[in-house]
């Protein structure tokens, strides 16, 4: 079977599942469906079948309702979804929303067939979207599924075989797909030739691919530019600036700046991930009371469900900080403390937040009953810790409750884990919350004098384990924290020689 011959066995052999709950929407969508000649079709009223899943869902094709939730909004679905891969490397994900430019352009998964349908559909769009998943199935698929294994060099080279074979026929698709996978790897010499002439037609994925080099290579000048470019063609991807926006404020500690950025962004709609970010940016920029104020106003829209469970947590964090770092030991917000955690062990969801639900626990037991009573109680819950995966909020809370028990290398060791989770998540806007929750958790543990110290050790770590790419990093990161200390050069610069490299961000080798 040729790659650009378009194959109708596949077509009607499609799996597919439509989420709708509103009943008259969803016997239309099934009507289209029938009448296309889909027979292998589910239909389901609500997400909660599909998130329950243990592993990938078997559907080649999802419809789903973008307000399917009403706890939440369709991209917080659609990250849970991601979050829980859920999604096999064939799947692709359709969001039936109203028309909405804000949403469209919010979309950010470079690894994943994701696109938009506006309301109301007809016939003609459904079937569109089908034969759109089946034209792009010979070339997605196989890339996809290395990418979902972490082996990028191998897609590249299967991109650049299948562009050979298709010629003229090669989907538009394959060349951001192509230059994702090198930003992956690194390669970005290589990923800015390929992107000059898209870049030259103004196309926005070629546009942010450039923001994306220039921040890697160190160069926050353009990126800065870029942010602030007046140009249609970036206006409409309001949420992706104001996250990297954010992002970039953070990564200068100019908590002010970001706390600014924060305050413009709509309230109405926001994602939880968002709605994380802003609450986090107004505790680091000394705005405790309206981040409390912020996420309870969220938490009661919710009432309950997964993203009350996480905007309770986060609440609840919000509250030891303030108690245990701002010495704010007052008997209401101690009130709310208590009462925010037995809402979250009371929900539902609450399973979702194992982890974060047994560190959270082990912290209020130092609040209330000291550090040799926390100690007993995380040694109880060991062999419990063990068998859960930790995500890296609750790997970030663990550590800065072990740090506070004087468990140093303990703590240490958790945060190099955390940081090697970051690591993996693809540079998208899903990523700035958590790693902003990580840079907050690294600066409470270690006070300035030893930040530079840290990373250093990190790095000899990453190093030991061979993982030279993040040693590099934490080097990097030790020799912005402390230019002058030749030895954070010298482990940089010994590091680079043996990858064969002459650069690294902006420091270059003599």
């Amino acid at each position: 079977m040729s790659l650009t011959k378009f194959d109708f066995s596949k077509f009607f052999d499609l799996q597919v599942l439509v989420i709708e709950p509103d009943p008259a929407a969803s016997h239309l969508m099934k009507q289209i469906l029938q009448g296309l000649g889909m027979k292998k079709l589910d239909m389901a009223r609500s997400a909660e079948e599909l998130l329950s899943l243990e592993h990938a869902a078997p559907y080649d094709i999802i419809f789903l309702d973008y307000d399917a939730d009403p706890g939440q909004t369709g991209q917080d679905l659609v990250e849970r979804i991601i979050d829980k891969q859920l999604l096999k490397a064939s799947s692709r994900l359709v969001l039936l929303a109203t028309p909405n430019d804000r949403l469209r352009y919010a979309l950010d998964y470079p690894f994943h067939q994701i696109s938009l349908l506006d309301r109301p559909y007809n016939k003609f769009h459904i079937d569109d979207e089908l034969k759109q998943h089946v034209k792009l199935a010979p070339f997605l698929e196989p890339v996809l599924t290395l990418v979902q294994k972490r082996r990028y060099v191998d897609a590249f080279k299967l991109i650049t075989e299948l562009q050979q074979k298709a010629g003229a026929d090669t989907p538009a698709q394959l060349l951001p797909l192509k230059v994702a996978v090198l930003l992956e790897l690194g390669v970005f010499d290589a990923a800015s030739g390929l992107i000059k002439n898209a870049c030259a037609r103004q196309q926005g994925w070629a546009l942010w691919a450039q923001f994306r080099i220039d921040y890697e290579n160190g160069d926050l000048e353009p990126c800065q530019e870029f942010l602030q470019n007046p140009a249609d063609e970036l206006q409409k991807y309001q949420e992706k600036r104001e996250y990297w926006s954010v992002f970039l404020a953070l990564n200068q500690n100019d908590f002010t700046g970001a706390a600014q950025i924060v305050s413009q962004i709509p309230a109405a709609g926001m994602s939880l991930r968002m709605a994380q970010l802003v609450q986090l940016v107004l505790v680091l920029a000394g705005q405790e009371d309206l981040a409390i104020e912020f996420i309870e106003r969220k938490r009661r829209l919710i009432g309950s469900g997964y993203g009350f469970c996480a905007l309770s947590l986060s609440l609840c964090r919000v509250l030891l900080y303030l108690h245990q770092f701002k010495q704010r030991h007052t008997d209401a917000l101690l009130q709310l403390l208590n009462q925010t955690f037995k809402q979250v062990v009371a929900d539902k969801e609450v399973q979702s937040f194992a982890a974060e639900v047994v560190w959270l626990q082990a912290s209020l037991v130092q609040l209330n009953s000291g550090n040799a009573a926390a100690e007993e109680f995380i040694e109880r819950q060991r062999s419990h810790l063990e068998s859960m995966q930790m995500s890296l909020p609750a790997l970030c809370h663990a550590a800065v409750l072990l740090h506070r028990l004087d468990k140093h290398q303990a703590a240490f060791e958790l945060m190099l884990r955390a940081n090697r989770l970051l690591s993996q998540l693809p540079y998208t806007t899903a990523r700035v919350y958590v790693e902003a929750l990580y840079r907050q958790s690294f600066q409470l543990i270690y006070p300035p004098e030893q930040r530079a110290g840290a990373c250093s050790r990190m790095g000899q770590r990453y190093q030991q384990d061979t993982e030279l790419k993040l040693a590099a990093k934490m080097y990097y990161s030790a020799y912005q924290l402390a230019p002058t200390e030749m030895d954070y050069q010298l482990q940089l610069a010994h590091l680079l020689s043996q990858l064969k490299l002459t650069k690294f961000k902006s420091f270059q080798l003599p």
